[in-house]
Formats: structure tokens, sequence, C-alpha cells
């Protein structure tokens, strides 16, 4: 699926509702974590994650949502998501070592010792249940969310 014709490739009543997003400014924070690789929160029962990465020919080549959605390939929260990429044209910025939220954050680990970052993680473990149960599957274990 490609970011120019998104909408021949999902169901019109989820271009609809990730449109009516878009339009009512339901999207926030939205950074470019890396080459051709964008993260917001979009507003909608909840506050959702929305990560969507592009290939150069912009192709989706991965996609993800943190909402409950499980009826269909894309949600509206994603759909947002990529109007907002396509209208606003950030595809055709590339991301800088200055300005790349990712590089920022690697640059910065990469200067503490394997103890400060254990604490960091755990702090952040701490203060949001979402990390704590992204870390635990990631470390392999199963959660009950």
């Amino acid at each position: 699926m490609n970011l120019k014709n998104f909408e021949q490739h999902i169901e019109r009543k989820i271009i609809d509702r990730g449109f009516d997003y878009y339009e009512n400014d339901s999207i926030e924070q939205v950074d470019q974590v890396g080459e051709l690789e964008f993260s917001a929160n979009v507003w909608g029962t909840d506050e959702y994650s929305v990560f969507i990465k592009l290939n150069r020919d912009l192709e989706v080549v991965e996609h993800d949502c943190d909402c409950p959605y499980d009826w269909g390939v894309y949600c509206k929260h994603e759909v947002a998501l990529l109007y907002y990429i396509r209208d606003g044209e950030l595809y055709k910025y590339a991301a800088s070592a200055d300005t790349d939220t990712m590089n920022i954050i690697k640059r910065d680990l990469n200067k503490m010792n394997k103890a400060e970052i254990i604490e960091l993680i755990l702090e952040r473990a701490k203060r949001s249940k979402q990390f704590r149960t992204d870390m635990l599957w990631e470390l392999g274990h199963e959660t009950e969310d």
C-alpha cells in the first residue's frame, strides 16, 4: 500500500473516520523517529500511540497502533497519521542527527553506563503500565493485558 493512494486499499468507513480525526486536529506529538518513520499520538476514545514506517517508494512497510481495533489491517488512527504525513509532505524531509528523536536518544544512551540505563528503564516502567507491559512482552513474558 502506498502513501499516495492508501485510500484505495482501506475500507471506506475507516478512511472516513480517519480523515475526520485528521481534519479535527486529533493528532498530537508527531515525531520523525527515523528515516521515513513517524510516531504520533492520536486522540479518539483515548489517546493512542501510532507508528508508520515507509520505504523510499512510499510504501507502508510497518504500521502499529495500540488501540483495540481488530476488524481490519488498518485503524482510523493510522489513517489519520497517513493523511498527516502525506498532506504535510513529511516524507520529503530527511531526519537529521540533531533533530531525529531516535538519534538523540541513542546518542544520550551511549553516554550512560549499564546501571544508569537499567535505572532509567525501571523508573519509566514505574510510571507507565503500558511501558511495563511492553517491556515484559519484549523480554518474552506473557501478560494478561
